[in-house]
């Protein structure tokens, strides 16, 4: 039987209600602030209006006025969000627009049936949320209060269909959609969308030639592959090429800043020189003493080491980086002893299906069914240091951090046991004696404690969790980072389904349910006692989890639309490390992105609680509709204006099947409770064992459901039908890279070229400050997600537009071509070295500096940034030289 409540002035009552007061109190602070701040930083509030790259992806930006803006947001719809940022993030929305349908017909059913029906005559003291419970029912002392649970029965009978139904309209939706979004002209003509990327292939078949054979008869056939090669330390060398180019950055940045404040000081007199003057190589000596130059120690231990000069320094390893860089690059294109083939390799096809079909080895001769293949491979998605381990390695790492991953997720209950205490002080005062002086705290303080501090205290430990749960999936051997949050999401739901729900249910039932449970495993293990013991403390557990609903809606839904984190830290930054051009174009112009792996699982954890709670304890579910609400709003809002999806971390919403999945865990997990609560409380009532075998059917008719959905919709997911014809992939007409590409390359065995490198002075009649230093092109936004054409030039001059010479048409058609065919080699291999960008101060001290990288064999600018007249670093350049889009 259900124990009932002793306390005769419940205090879960008080401990709710001053959450939600404070709850509340700090929501109105927080969009109140939100309110005054967000007409005054677009960078915070509503980056995505300007900011996005290409520009097409920019949103219509929400007007400055207080309260205007709200009709405005509330009349874009949603499918905008998949317009400008792509299926994942639609299908999140998607997710919590569905939470909320489901949700709130729940809470209005309930609340007008199942709270009279479980708090109507009631015999004990119960006071409080706790009147509002099933165990109130099912415990009735008479058997005609008892009977009433054949009401409870038809209503979760009514509420598992209205969310089966639900699931299934949004899977039917997704599952159209994830089909309209990979046959798009804008995606299907992408590289990204044709390529494979193939892991554990045996020696014998690491050749260019043999893959193309294997995969050529799939329609359209291959025009690329790509082996992966062993790249010895040329890694590490280009790394700490890219490291000394920022050190170098800030070091000459810090140089020019060093002679401004010099010279105000009146310490070093300053002459100005004309902006497009060349001066001299010993400029920076005039105004910088020796002793006042940056300097740097050399050496792993910090502090200790010889001193060196940081700019002499920098600039001469770079040099000598970027010879040995050249050097090894050249011997990787020709010695394959040197440079072995690894056991993984990318496969670009003609067609789109052609690599689907390629990846579940359809149409084509595989000689092995071991091969790992995965599709809409991007070289920016792939983690390359997990390209080189062969099948068994990676079956043994998979295996052991797997392991881990149990480990933690069950001895993970000992700090959040510590955690529990806090919402137990009732308990814990009436059993310690020196904790006595803790019943003389107010009221008010101490429902703080027992409720704020004990949610406050979990979601940090909540924050610590997802970054070892992702480093033990990268360490398992995935070859992408969207296949590492997919497993995050997996890790991380299954430590919510099973610690932040039933271990926390057990915690907070009441501390001295710990020995009884303790009992029922040791010294002999007793699963039907376990089993009971479990049944009757989940329920206990009510006002806990209220408050947990509460907090993560009202408290967290403002503090989304706020972002004081991001806005503190955005102006930290810019104070203290806007250091050189580079930094400050950063902090401006980069964009946050969600992390799927985690957000997911939050987020489920509610609907996990809400299916666990909506029969059990009905109160939840009004809390969760206000939740879920708000959180859609929040998210719509960050989704629309603020959030950057990046195309190449795109899965096509593979993260919603998957959220689906652990839904329909916590289904289980709720009804199954509630089962059990009928089966181990039977008493003299034996109508409980026909409930409670009814409930199982339902258990019965959810698992066969899901089943079906994954009958259904999973092939239809896993393997889209793609148009096979030629037809059906032809370019766009509309899209970027119309152009007809010049004859495709025979598959060659290594065909990235490099330029010898020579060491080229600067010569007069090309000043390096005037060079135009375009960004890099990125074909995957070129190929598929919208204009590639490169953005104005900022600084207010005018420029003449010329058609372009269709000799130099052919040259940079053939050049994207190339860039095309080299997509996929290891970035040590293609990066280019970044061009160094100071700023241009008034004595030429940043433009001496360029000249002589420029001297060195490397570019250097001063464009676009400059220091102001107190000395600080701005820029207003549309793009970071020598940086991709």
């Amino acid at each position: 039987m259900v124990a009932a409540q002793s306390e005769p002035s419940d205090s879960s009552t008080s401990t709710v209600i001053t959450t939600i007061v404070y709850s509340v109190i700090f929501a109105g602070i927080f969009i109140l602030i939100f309110l005054l701040l967000r007409p005054r930083f677009d960078q915070i509030y509503q980056p995505r209006s300007y900011l996005s790259k290409p520009p097409t992806r920019n949103v219509e930006p929400l007007s400055h006025s207080m309260f205007g803006w709200i009709k405005e947001f509330i009349s874009v719809p949603d499918s905008e969000i998949l317009r400008r940022n792509g299926l994942d993030a639609y299908m999140f929305v998607s997710y919590l627009n569905m939470a909320v349908w489901i949700i709130v017909p729940i809470w209005v059913l309930s609340w007008i049936v199942l709270l009279p029906l479980y708090a109507a005559n009631l015999t004990s003291p119960k006071l409080g949320f706790n009147m509002f419970t099933l165990g109130n029912v099912i415990n009735a002392p008479k058997r005609v209060d008892q009977d009433r649970s054949s009401g409870v029965l038809i209503l979760n009978y009514i509420f598992v269909c209205w969310i089966l139904l639900n699931i299934h309209w949004r899977m039917r939706q997704f599952v159209q959609l994830r089909h309209e979004f990979l046959t798009s002209p804008e995606y299907r003509n992408s590289v990204q969308a044709k390529t494979i990327l193939v892991t554990a292939v045996p020696n014998e078949y690491l050749s260019e030639t043999k893959l193309a054979q294997v995969y050529g008869s799939v329609p359209g056939g291959v025009e690329k592959v790509w082996i992966n090669r062993n790249m010895k330390d040329l890694p590490k060398k280009v790394e700490q090429r890219d490291k000394h180019v920022l050190k170098l950055e800030g070091a000459v940045t810090k140089l020019t800043k060093t002679a401004f404040k010099l010279v105000k000081k009146g310490k070093v007199e300053g002459a100005d020189l004309d902006p497009n003057s060349q001066p001299s190589a010993a400029v920076a000596e005039r105004y910088v003493p020796e002793k006042q130059r940056p300097t740097m120690r050399l050496g792993k231990v910090p502090c200790v080491g010889e001193k060196v000069d940081t700019v002499r320094h920098c600039r001469s390893e770079i040099q000598r980086l970027n010879k040995e860089i050249h050097t090894e690059r050249e011997n990787a294109m020709s010695n394959y002893e040197a440079y072995p083939p690894q056991s993984s390799a990318f496969i670009l096809f003609h067609q789109q299906a052609g690599a689907h079909m390629a990846a579940r080895q359809e149409g084509c001769e595989v000689p092995f069914r071991v091969w790992d293949s995965y599709t809409e491979a991007h070289p920016k998605d792939v983690i390359w240091s997990n390209l080189n381990m062969n099948p068994y390695e990676k079956k043994v790492r998979t295996f052991l951090f797997w392991v881990v991953t149990w480990l933690t997720v069950i001895f993970w209950f000992i700090p959040v046991a510590l955690v529990s205490i806090f919402a137990q002080v009732d308990y814990l005062t009436s059993k310690v004696a020196f904790l006595k002086w803790i019943e003389k705290i107010p009221n008010v303080p101490l429902g703080i404690i027992k409720g704020i501090l004990p949610v406050a205290a979990l979601a940090v430990l909540n924050m610590l969790l997802p970054i070892w749960l992702r480093f033990l999936a990268k360490q398992s051997g995935i070859p992408s980072h969207n296949g590492v949050e997919l497993s995050l999401m997996t890790r991380f739901s299954i430590f919510q389904l099973f610690q932040n729900f039933l271990v926390l249910a057990i915690m907070q039932s009441s501390m001295n349910n710990v020995q009884k449970f303790a009992n029922t495993l040791v010294p002999e293990p007793k699963p039907a006692a376990f089993v009971s013991q479990l049944s009757n403390a989940v329920p206990r557990a009510n006002t806990f989890f209220l408050q947990w609903v509460f907090v993560a809606g009202v408290g967290a839904a403002p503090g989304l639309f706020l972002q004081i984190v991001s806005l503190i830290v955005y102006y930290v930054k810019m104070f203290l490390l806007g250091s050189t051009p580079r930094t400050i174009w950063h902090l401006k112009n980069d964009m946050g992105a969600p992390a799927w792996g985690t957000l997911f699982p939050a987020t489920l954890l509610i609907m996990v609680i809400v299916f666990g709670y909506m029969i059990l304890g009905p109160v939840v579910n009004g809390f969760a509709a206000v939740t879920m609400f708000l959180l859609y709003l929040a998210y719509r809002y960050q989704f629309l204006f603020v959030f950057d999806c990046k195309p190449q971390y795109e899965t096509a919403g593979l993260f919603f099947p998957k959220a689906i999945d652990w839904t329909f865990g916590g289904l289980y997990l709720g009804t199954l409770i509630v089962a059990l609560m009928y089966f181990f409380n039977t008493g003299s009532n034996k109508n409980y064992i026909a409930f409670g075998v009814l409930t199982i059917v339902l258990v019965a008719i959810i698992v066969a459901y899901h089943l079906f959905l994954k009958f259904v919709y999973g092939p239809k997911i896993r393997a889209p039908q793609l148009d096979v014809t030629n037809d059906g992939e032809k370019m766009d007409p509309n899209a970027m890279a119309m152009q007809p590409l010049p004859p495709k390359q025979p598959l060659q065995p290594e065909p990235y070229q490099q330029q010898p490198y020579q060491q080229q002075p600067l010569q007069p009649s090309q000043p390096y400050q005037q060079q135009t230093l375009l960004p890099e092109k990125d074909a995957y936004y070129a190929n598929g997600q919208g204009s590639a054409m490169p953005p104005a030039q900022m600084g207010g001059q005018s420029h003449v537009v010329q058609m372009e010479d269709p000799h130099q048409a052919a040259m940079r058609s053939r050049a994207e071509h190339d860039e095309k065919l080299n997509s996929f080699h290891h970035p040590a291999r293609t990066s280019k070295q970044l061009v160094l960008w100071y700023p241009n101060d008034r004595w030429g001290i940043g433009r001496s500096e360029a000249a002589q990288d420029y001297q060195a064999g490397y570019e250097a600018t001063t464009e676009h940034a400059s220091l102001n007249e107190k000395g600080k670093v701005v820029e207003d350049s549309m793009y970071a030289p020598g940086e991709g889009l």
